[in-house]
């Protein structure tokens, strides 16, 4: 594969000086050429008068954003009113080329590149919940270590320090900082699990830019890359530090073994000694939960029982991706809280289930399972498998006389769960109509997608939207700007020109005991049992 290199511009606190921050980088494309993005650590925005005033020209598009920005989230409560529009915990779109990456998480870009990151301060030093981090929700992160394969990651974005990350290294130039007292142990055994060749960092008003450092142990080790950490002062300082940095980067997927480990003459010892022992005895021990789902699911019908346990049939493709996120999730298959009650079909990446309180009986979900958020940020093989259950369910609809409506709402959701729900095929015909009108009196805008528009390349990660895909293979997209019905497409379904169930709007108001979800669950699993590819 082509080693291409990308642009990448970085900057510390920018401390709402956006006019400053904007201007330079402007004179930076005219001069270089295009940048991929920019990233931001520390403070986004400010405080004062002016700072709000320049913001809200932003995000009203009077003031244009030139390069696509993504940022870290609050450090202190002051800051929290720029972050109003979306959820502290999982981020969102800002404005226009504007995106908070979250609290923390692994932003991988369609170039190849992993950028992880850590919004905020570490919880020992700040008493305010939404500007702080704590140990437990940063366990995704390092559970990615887990995986054999894993490498490392390319870039960390954390707006708190490391601790002890000048050990071994070359001295600050100002004493006022003293890493081994501020820093945050937790960022440091996550840079010693992650791995980055690049760690960023600001707060601390200063530029400081640490030797390269091993990321393994000399003849005990085999040769890994290194890791440069780097320290952004605050846009427009009067002391001139710097507080910008553009540089050039090939993705670590992208790059031979030979070239990633090459060790430069000045490289250093790690500065994480210390933690070094204690993260190394905590890796590897938490099994993949993302596979080896065998359980029968209904005995009445035959048993269903994936074929992966029987030696003669192909062994089960070992998940790859995130784990599932730290914490309740109910949609998670591995984990605690999911009903596997509800389950009808389990492939090697995504499931089929009943929906809790469907709209009508045959109301089905189709989720990965694995933790991911939304379609855009799924590997192409659980695509696939996508595109294969909505294949078998609109066979199975069109036999009973049915077309189905298929929608995602990647807003207020942690996992995806792509609706599927069987309409009579006379109602069909006015539904992409009827959303286009329901939508436009909530303020809703679509946009009409051709059959060839892949959505990974018209939605950012983590950008809130609303699809919904129709018999024909068309699709109207909603991008979410602040807000929206949580059901709408419960709303227009449910609206008396299509089922008139205005009743069953609302899925809680529609929920039925545990037995009846089983009888629902198998009558559904024994009529869609001739259409599933899964059992092949």
């Amino acid at each position: 594969m082509e080693q291409k290199s990308y642009k990448i511009l970085v900057c510390g606190d920018a401390n709402g000086k956006l006019k400053t921050l904007y201007t330079r980088v402007s004179n930076i494309l005219k001069k270089s050429g295009d940048f991929e993005m920019l990233l931001c650590v520390g403070k986004f925005f400010g405080t004062t008068e002016e700072d709000k005033k320049n913001w809200e020209e932003y995000k009203n598009g009077i003031s244009n954003v030139p390069i696509v920005t993504y940022i870290l989230g609050p450090c202190t409560p002051e800051e929290i009113p720029g972050y109003e529009s979306v959820d502290l915990s999982s981020g969102g779109e800002l404005c226009e080329n504007i995106t908070y990456l979250g609290r923390c998480g692994i932003l991988q870009c369609p170039s190849g590149l992993q950028v992880g990151y850590v919004s905020g301060m570490d919880n020992q030093k700040s008493s305010e919940d939404r500007c702080c981090f704590k140990e437990e929700e940063t366990k995704q992160l390092s559970a990615k270590t887990e995986d054999k394969n894993f490498k490392g990651i390319d870039l960390f974005l954390t707006s708190d320090w490391p601790k002890d990350v000048t050990q071994y290294g070359n001295k600050l130039a100002d004493a006022s900082v003293d890493a081994s007292e501020t820093g945050s142990e937790i960022i440091s055994k996550l840079a010693v699990k992650l791995r980055p060749r690049y760690h960023f960092t600001a707060l601390d008003k200063t530029y400081y830019e640490r030797l390269p450092y091993r990321n393994h142990q000399v003849l005990l080790e085999p040769a890994r890359h290194v890791t440069r950490f780097i320290s952004l002062a605050n846009v427009g300082n009067g002391a001139k530090k710097k507080y910008l940095y553009a540089f050039n980067i090939v993705p670590l997927c992208h790059m031979k073994q030979e070239e990633l480990v090459k060790q430069p003459d000045d490289v250093t010892e790690m500065p994480y000694s210390k933690l070094l022992k204690k993260v190394n005895t905590s890796q590897n021990t938490q099994q993949n939960p993302g596979q080896n789902f065998f359980f029968d699911m209904d005995s009445k019908s035959g048993g269903q029982k994936r074929k992966h346990e029987d030696g003669n049939h192909r062994q089960p493709t070992k998940r790859k991706g995130p784990p599932p996120i730290h914490g309740p999730c109910w949609f998670c298959l591995g984990g605690s809280q999911v009903e596997k009650h509800l389950v009808v079909s389990v492939a090697d990446h995504v499931y089929l289930a009943m929906a809790k309180g469907g709209l009508t009986p045959d109301h089905t979900l189709i989720c990965p399972i694995a933790h991911y958020p939304s379609t855009v940020e799924l590997p192409d093989e659980a695509l696939m498998e996508i595109e294969k259950y909505k294949s078998s369910l609109r066979k199975l609809f069109k036999k009973q006389g049915y077309s189905c409506v298929i929608y995602e709402r990647n807003f207020y959701t942690q996992h995806l769960q792509i609706q599927v729900i069987p309409v009579p095929r006379e109602k069909a015909e006015d539904l992409k109509s009827l959303f286009m009108e329901m939508g436009s009196e909530k303020d809703m805008e679509f946009d009409m997608l051709d059959d060839e528009t892949d959505l990974k390349e018209i939605i950012r990660p983590q950008v809130p939207f609303f699809l919904v895909e129709f018999e024909d293979g068309s699709r109207l997209l909603h991008r979410v700007r602040r807000k929206m019905p949580l059901q709408f497409g419960r709303e227009v379904l449910a609206s008396p020109s299509v089922l008139d169930m205005v009743d069953r709007t609302d899925w809680k108001s529609c929920k039925v005991s545990m037995d009846d979800e089983k009888k629902i669950t198998g009558n559904f699993r024994k009529k869609f049992q001739p259409f599933d590819f899964s059992l092949a």
